[in-house]
């Protein structure tokens, strides 16, 4: 009888309040998500008082086809609006993409460190994953070097492949220096990996100087993007 009286006292005292709080609203936004089956992460701030709506005047729905944009409305004398996000949504999706199986290339058998690798080296392999981690076509490795050792069966990531640059870090390279009617040129050692025309960081084997170039060719750095 005592938790009958507590109950009925408080439910009286909600249907007479003049208000309705962001945190009794927030409650029964994600119960509505909830009951079509789809996760909440909104945030209504707490202290916020809305004019009092009982739930038959008390409107919500998804306004953007994906339940990012949820709005809601209370209809009658005294109406009111508003709009929240719910985030959890995108998360999901991503969540939902990264535990899809896809087939993806990996190693017939390991391999090493700067290794060159061909297309009798793979094979492909159902992993969970996403598309944009993991390599899906064999061209985009054939001829290419590891950057790391990989297992056999290993599923290749993109960033398990060296760059086709046009000069290599510690590659041995000729220096260029064009000054009025002299050209200066001396051997030197690649700091950096390059491709054309950017630039360069190389040692002057002779003077052990680093200066900055530009990479023209892969033997060639010119110290000024104006030469030929």
């Amino acid at each position: 009888v005592f938790i009958s009286i507590i109950i009925s006292l408080a439910y009286s005292s909600n249907a007479n309040s003049s208000t309705i709080s962001g945190f009794e609203l927030q409650k029964k936004i994600e119960v509505w998500l909830k009951d079509r089956g789809k996760n909440a992460n909104i945030a209504i701030l707490e202290q916020i008082k809305y004019p009092y709506c009982d739930n038959s005047k008390l409107l919500i729905n998804d306004i953007s086809g994906n339940y990012k944009l949820i709005k809601v409305n209370c209809v009658g004398k005294n109406s009111w609006q508003f709009i929240v996000r719910n985030k959890i949504n995108e998360k999901f999706k991503k969540k939902e993409r990264i535990n899809k199986k896809i087939q993806v290339i990996a190693l017939k058998n390991s391999k090493n460190k700067d290794e060159i690798i061909s297309e009798e080296d793979l094979v492909l392999i159902s992993k969970k994953g996403s598309e944009r981690m993991y390599v899906t076509n064999k061209k985009d490795v054939i001829g290419k070097k590891l950057t790391r050792s990989l297992r056999s069966k290993e599923a290749l990531k993109y960033s398990n492949l060296k760059n086709d640059w046009l000069i290599e870090k510690n590659a041995i390279v000729t220096i260029i220096n064009n000054k009025s009617f002299i050209t200066i040129k001396e051997e030197g050692l690649a700091m950096d990996d390059a491709n054309f025309m950017e630039k360069i960081r190389v040692k002057n084997i002779k003077s052990g100087k680093i200066i900055e170039g530009y990479a023209k060719n892969k033997k060639k750095v010119i110290l000024n993007t104006k030469q030929n």
